[in-house]
């Protein structure tokens, strides 16, 4: 198992090279896949609510959620030690109001109706059971909580992937190199818009909608816990 073995199996846990190099050159750019939707989501919460986000790799939107909103209690979940351990090391200085665990989406270690939201940055499709990691998502809401899934599009535009990969951290000559492999590695491993639609059928959620975010290679799904 080699430092890029996630290239083969998106369903494996990043190894640490993986995680250092999405952790340093791709998160920064993610921002843009979830825009004023997740700000939107935020915002809504209720003053002193908890919020989980699953797949947080380093905890940079975590961070982000903390500085925003300074009464919510945060959790994140990833499966990988390593990114884990990033998140833990930057969250520190919020004194505990911030706690990242180590877990599945498939089987969230939370109660029912433990959280007032809940969100999921670019994870979905590392998944091997997308429409059970919804399901478990929606279980961990309480009723009226907000679930917020957003995810690359398979069929994405060629100028808003120009667009998204301009934004990572990377020298200007590996510009067009980064674009081929967000459209034939990421995008390729993505769902397209169907397939979410498919997976959260029958999802306790109401106001459900799942659509592509504009400007974006990306596609949003969100909705109220019945």
């Amino acid at each position: 198992m080699g430092i890029f073995s996630t290239l083969l199996d998106f369903k494996k846990p990043y190894t640490a090279g993986e995680a250092w190099i999405y952790d340093h050159v791709i998160a920064p750019g993610v921002s843009s896949f979830h825009g004023p939707f997740l700000d939107a989501q935020v915002d809504a919460l209720p003053k002193g609510g908890r919020l989980l986000e699953v797949g947080c790799g380093g905890g940079q939107l975590l961070i982000e959620l903390a500085e925003r909103r300074p009464d919510l209690s945060l959790v994140g979940l990833d499966l990988s030690d390593g990114q884990i351990a990033r998140a833990r090391a930057r969250t520190a200085r919020f004194d505990g109001r911030v706690r990242c665990v180590v877990g599945s989406a498939l089987d969230l270690p939370f109660e029912d109706g433990s959280f007032d939201g809940l969100c999921s940055v670019a994870s979905l499709k590392h998944w091997p059971d997308p429409r059970r990691g919804l399901s478990e998502c929606a279980r961990v809401l309480r009723p009226g909580g907000r679930l917020f899934v957003v995810e690359a599009d398979r069929s994405c535009r060629p100028e808003d992937v120009k667009a998204f990969c301009e934004s990572w951290k990377l020298p200007t000559p590996f510009t067009p190199m980064s674009r081929t492999f967000f459209r034939m590695v990421v995008a390729d491993r993505s769902p397209a818009l169907d397939e979410v639609e498919a997976w959260s059928e029958g999802l306790p959620l109401s106001d459900l909608h799942v659509r592509r975010v504009p400007a974006a290679p990306a596609i949003v799904l969100e909705g109220t816990r019945s």
